[in-house]
C-alpha cells in the first residue's frame, strides 16, 4: 500500500459519522495519503464483532492487519501515535518541543471536544 510501512497489510477505521474523534485519524490516515476501508457503526447498536474487539465500545478504533494478523487500537490519541510512528509523511515535527506542543494543543482539542460532549448528553442544565 501506498505510504504505508511494508509490515501494515491493511487498515480499516471503525466510525460513526458524527463522532469528532474519529475524524482526526481519518484526517491523518488522507494525509499520510494511506488508503484505508472505513466500516460505519450504530453506535446504539452496536454489532457483536465490535463488541469483541473495542473493550471500551467507543469509536474510533483502527483494526490493523498485520503480517496475517489483526489487532485493535483503540482511542484516537493512540491511533494517532501509532500512524505517526508506523507510516511515512510524519504529521508532527522532528524537534522535540515544537512537537510537544503539537501533543498539547492535541490535548486542549480533547479538552474541548469532551465539554461539548458532556453538554450534548446531559440530561440537564444541572446535570452538566
Amino acid at each position: 500500500m501506498s505510504g504505508e510501512n511494508e509490515m501494515t497489510d491493511k487498515l480499516a477505521l471503525v466510525s460513526h459519522p458524527l463522532c469528532p474523534y474519529v475524524q482526526r485519524a481519518a484526517i491523518s490516515l488522507a494525509e499520510k495519503d494511506v488508503p484505508f476501508e472505513r466500516l460505519t457503526i450504530d453506535l446504539a447498536n452496536k454489532p457483536a464483532w465490535f463488541k469483541a474487539i473495542s473493550p471500551l465500545g467507543k469509536v474510533p478504533l483502527l483494526r490493523v492487519q498485520q503480517n496475517g494478523e489483526a489487532t485493535a487500537i483503540f482511542e484516537s490519541a493512540v491511533i494517532l501515535e501509532f500512524l505517526e510512528e508506523t507510516l511515512a509523511n510524519p504529521l508532527h515535527p522532528a524537534d522535540p518541543l515544537a512537537r510537544a506542543r503539537h501533543r498539547a494543543w492535541i490535548e486542549f482539542g480533547s479538552a474541548i471536544l469532551n465539554a461539548i460532549g458532556r453538554l450534548y448528553s446531559a440530561p440537564t442544565e444541572v446535570a452538566f
